[in-house]
């Protein structure tokens, strides 16, 4: 695997410079969101590099080393916050079976204001990304970091939740470690 956020033609360095210029021209919530969404996920993948910093894609033993971690540690800690249903039930957010309807109650809990769930940020990448011009290639990074972060929870479509601060922490110890 290259550093290449694939499907798109920028590697994660190349990205993450031209997604902080592009702040300053996004014309609408569409590509301000898809960009609000990109760094906050770079920020996340910050967090978990051990304090390296996110600048590339890690791949073979490295990869599996880290998928093995963030795996292991997920859900060790409680992230604190409850969502209930209509009757005042906690609802599960992690579980298999849990209601796809409530996915849109996973707010994306990073430093920058990122507007919108981990779900709906999957759909607004795929609408991104059939774009044309430099939104399409924000789209298009954006789905790359998807795969990306799918691959370190365990396969296609596993991303589906954020770590808590204190399983960051683990993993960050862990990643720097290795």
């Amino acid at each position: 695997m290259s550093d290449r956020l694939s499907p798109s033609e920028w590697t994660v360095p190349e990205a993450r410079r031209m997604v902080a210029q592009l702040r300053q021209v996004a014309g609408n919530e569409l590509e301000y969101d898809g960009i609000e969404l990109f760094s906050a996920l770079c920020d996340y993948l910050d967090q978990l590099s051990g304090g390296a910093g996110f600048d590339r894609l890690e791949a073979g033993a490295e990869l599996d080393s880290l998928a093995r971690l963030v795996q292991r540690t997920r859900g060790r800690t409680r992230t604190g916050a409850v969502a209930l249903d209509d009757h005042g039930v906690p609802i599960d957010l992690a579980g298999a079976d849990a209601d796809p309807l409530y996915d849109t109650l996973v707010r994306l809990d990073q430093p920058v204001n990122a507007a919108v769930t981990l779900a709906a940020g999957r759909r607004l990448a795929a609408e991104l990304a059939s774009t044309d011009g430099w939104p399409g290639e924000v789209g298009r990074a954006l789905q790359g970091l998807y795969t990306y972060l799918d691959q370190l929870y365990g396969g296609p479509g596993t991303f589906t939740e954020l770590l808590t601060p204190e399983e960051r922490a683990l993993i960050a110890a862990g990643a720097a470690g290795r």
